[in-house]
Order: structure tokens, then C-alpha cells, then sequence
């Protein structure tokens, strides 16, 4: 009888233990997961780890606006666009959301592809900052000893939870080969 005493208590113990010890305030059952759970809220909370989330999200925005101008992706870039966006071509000309819109719907750009390298990203609260240069990948027929690239700043802010493309302005510039 004492032997069952002392292995329902046994018993009671364990049950206890296993009860405080694998569920969390969340509910959660799994220990590893609380874990997991506090040092992803932690991360989110350090400002060098939220500067480095955001800066690889506007890397990402830049090479997905890249890829849809070269494929001539209206609807992306239309949702990448800030309704307020303000361009400086490399023309010197000047255009806004409406006149690229018309523009795109109504003509086919010339779909060259190029790449682009940035140089410096920086985040102000929800403005981000991008610099950097163009150069076209397809190699024109012309045997040029000079190709034209451009340099580049591109105006991302925040508008919500999304980055929105806000202004950017491109200037040509002549580079020998």
C-alpha cells in the first residue's frame, strides 16, 4: 500500500512537472518553440537587426523593380510605385506616377536589360535611400569603345507596411570600356 502511495505521488510529480515545464504563456508545447518565439521578438526589438532586415528588403524591392522594368512588368511596377512618384530620366526630363503610367500603357520600352549595382542603401526612420549605378547588359551594334551607364538614387517610404518607390533620379554618364 505504501509501495502505491509513493508511486501516485511519483506519478503527480512527473505529470506536474511535464505541465509547468512544457507549456508557455502562448500555449505552446513544445519548450524549443517558446525559445525560438522569445529570441525572434528580441531580434525584432534590436535596432541593428531590424536596419539589416530592412535594408535586405529594399535590396530585394530594387532587384524586383529591376526584373520588372527589363521584362516589362506593368502590374508589378505599378504595385512597387508610389501613386506620388517623381522621376528625373536621364534626359534631364521630368515625369510623374501618370505621365510613366501613360507612357508604359502606351508604348513598348525598349526592354534592354542592365544591371544594377548599389552602392549605399540608408534608412531614416521610413524614408530608405538607395545609390548606386546602372550599365546595360545587351551589347548595342554600335563598336563603341564607350557604353553608357548611369548613376542612379532611388526614394523608397513607407506607406503602411509596404515600401513604395518615391522618387528617383538617373543621370547618364559615359564610361570607356
Amino acid at each position: 500500500m505504501k509501495r502505491n502511495i509513493l508511486i501516485f505521488i511519483f506519478l503527480i510529480l512527473i505529470a506536474t512537472s511535464f505541465k509547468y515545464r512544457s507549456k508557455t504563456q502562448a500555449g505552446i508545447l513544445d519548450p524549443d518553440s517558446r525559445v525560438f518565439i522569445e529570441q525572434t521578438t528580441t531580434m525584432q526589438n534590436d535596432p541593428a537587426i531590424r536596419t539589416k532586415m530592412e535594408t535586405d528588403e529594399i535590396r530585394n524591392l530594387e532587384d524586383l523593380e529591376m526584373k520588372a522594368v527589363t521584362e516589362q512588368d506593368t502590374a508589378t511596377l505599378f504595385k512597387l510605385w508610389s501613386e506620388n512618384l517623381v522621376v528625373t530620366n536621364p534626359d534631364n526630363s521630368i515625369k510623374d506616377f501618370s505621365a510613366i503610367k501613360m507612357y508604359l500603357l502606351e508604348n513598348k520600352p525598349s526592354g534592354n536589360s542592365f544591371n544594377r549595382v548599389i552602392e549605399k542603401i540608408t534608412l531614416n526612420g521610413d524614408i530608405a535611400v538607395v545609390m548606386g549605378y546602372e550599365t546595360p547588359t545587351v551589347n548595342s551594334p554600335k563598336k563603341s569603345k564607350e557604353i553608357i551607364s548611369r548613376r542612379y538614387t532611388n526614394i523608397w517610404m513607407k506607406d503602411g507596411n509596404a515600401w513604395k518607390l518615391t522618387a528617383r533620379q538617373a543621370s547618364n554618364t559615359l564610361t570607356a570600356k
